[in-house]
């Protein structure tokens, strides 16, 4: 009986003692293979990389026949000038130099996003910098926004080009730049825009879509405006070199003057 016993014990132990050392083995497998996989993150995509600019002829030729089939897009963050939906102030009314700047500025910088907080002391800041430097704070030309990127963002990969075709513009992408655009805002015919529409604006183009014939848009003026696109002639239309001031006229008189804004890494 004793013997019995003693060999049912030695079982009991054994089999215990085995579970035991399982356990010790996955958990070293465990710890040996990292932390579980949080399945709460798995159906999101992987980001994708910035289209690469294709090649193109030097300036002042003609674009290059492999250009018709590549779609260009930049990611640029993008601001509404009234970052808090404050529309009634005249400083955000006003902004979309500002906000145009501020997010050509986060391209750059290879910021991803701004926030609402940020970009609206951003727009302050550079108004309080325009009221110093220049005297006047809205409705800056292509000249004056030049100034706000050398003169407060100490950025000098910047220039204006006068006299512009779509072609121009197409080129500048291509060749991997921002374009920044001034324009008669009420012709772009932007379906968000309170009615009816902005004077003098300004926008971001940040790509270009040959299949559809659209610029790709970063456009302040509106909270939709992310990603946004005009058919390349309307835009190309709407573009107006207008001046700096509050003399603006309410119509633009005569044919358009069409510059933009070039902005390099």
């Amino acid at each position: 009986m004793k013997k019995r016993y003693l060999l049912v014990i030695i079982f009991v132990f054994t089999v215990l003692g085995g579970g035991c050392i399982l356990v010790v083995l996955k958990t070293g497998f465990t710890m040996r293979t990292g932390a579980p996989v949080n399945f709460q993150n798995a159906d999101i995509p992987e980001t994708t990389s910035d289209p690469q600019p294709i090649e193109t002829a030097p300036s002042g030729q003609a674009l290059p026949e492999n250009s018709a089939d590549k779609l260009i897009r930049y990611r640029v963050p993008f601001v509404v000038q009234a970052p808090t939906a404050n529309w009634d102030d005249l400083v955000f009314q006003n902004a979309c130099e500002e906000a145009s700047v501020i997010m050509a500025m986060g391209w750059v910088n290879g910021t991803e996003s701004i926030s609402s907080s940020d970009a609206q002391k951003q727009i302050s800041d550079i108004d309080d910098f325009e009221m110093e430097t220049f005297g006047y704070s809205y409705d800056t030309d292509v000249f004056d926004v030049k100034r706000i990127f050398e003169q407060y963002f100490k950025y000098n990969n910047v220039s204006i080009q006068e006299n512009i075709s779509i072609d121009d513009i197409k080129r500048e992408l291509q060749a991997g730049n921002l374009v920044l655009v001034p324009a008669f805002g009420q012709a772009l015919g932007n379906p968000n825009y309170t009615y009816p529409g902005p004077v003098v604006h300004m926008l971001v183009i940040t790509g270009y879509d040959p299949a559809a014939r659209e610029f790709i848009t970063n456009d302040p003026g509106t909270r939709r405006g992310g990603g946004y696109r005009y058919d390349g002639n309307v835009l190309m239309d709407a573009v107006w070199q207008y001046p700096s001031g509050q003399d603006v006229p309410s119509v633009p008189l005569g044919s358009l003057k069409k510059a933009m804004i070039i902005v390099g890494k």
